[in-house]
């Protein structure tokens, strides 16, 4: 692990792709029989706004540290959730969980709510790295607690109170070129982008 990415200035995510590699079949009478061959995993540009010299330099100081593809840093997702209950810091998870599980009980939502989470919202838990994304609208009862669905299925197993991040998780990812590059306009700001893979630990 080499770092996390600056969060000032705040990047722009570009092409951002969900990757679920499926090995597909044809047989002679045009039967398709497919299976999941690998996890899923996160992949994105980072586009930064138009730097001056000086936070250019850092930011490219920093990816040059990264040896290409061969060290790993973590990178905070710039967007915010959707759901009505993206600010709260005390999300926890409700008894274990373990791997394969799709369906995750959370609670320390507002109470009664609709929406807490909702669908393509991001969100990740304090014990792994994995960055999951919601797959249906969460509503929460009387005592702050909700049912959500998750998409890929838990990589790993979670614990009794994991703490849960439910807005601009940070990805642990690696750099997908060995070439970084920067350019210059006639303005003398710097322009940097780069593409960046989730790494699943």
């Amino acid at each position: 692990m080499s770092g996390a990415f600056p969060t000032s200035p705040k990047f722009r995510a570009l092409d951002f792709k969900n990757v679920r590699p499926v090995l597909m079949n044809h047989s002679l009478s045009g039967r398709r029989v497919a299976r999941q061959i690998g996890s899923q995993y996160f992949t994105f540009s980072v586009q930064m706004p138009p730097l001056q010299y000086d936070d250019a330099m850092d930011v490219f100081a920093f990816l040059q540290k990264q040896k290409g593809g061969f060290e790993t840093f973590t990178i905070q997702y710039p967007t915010d959730n959707r759901g009505a209950d993206k600010a709260e810091t005390d999300i926890q998870v409700v008894s274990a969980h373990s791997a394969s599980d799709g369906t995750i009980d959370l609670d320390g939502f507002s109470t009664s709510t609709s929406g807490v989470l909702k669908a393509g919202d991001l969100i990740s838990f304090a014990g792994h790295s994995k960055v999951y994304m919601v797959q249906a609208d969460a509503d929460s009862d009387g005592t702050g607690a909700a049912t959500v669905l998750i998409e890929p299925n838990l990589v790993t197993t979670l614990a009794d109170n994991e703490a849960v991040t439910v807005n601009k998780p940070s990805f642990t990812v690696y750099l997908t070129s060995e070439e970084i590059l920067y350019n210059t306009d006639p303005s003398g700001f710097y322009n940097i982008q780069f593409e960046v893979r989730e790494v699943i630990t």
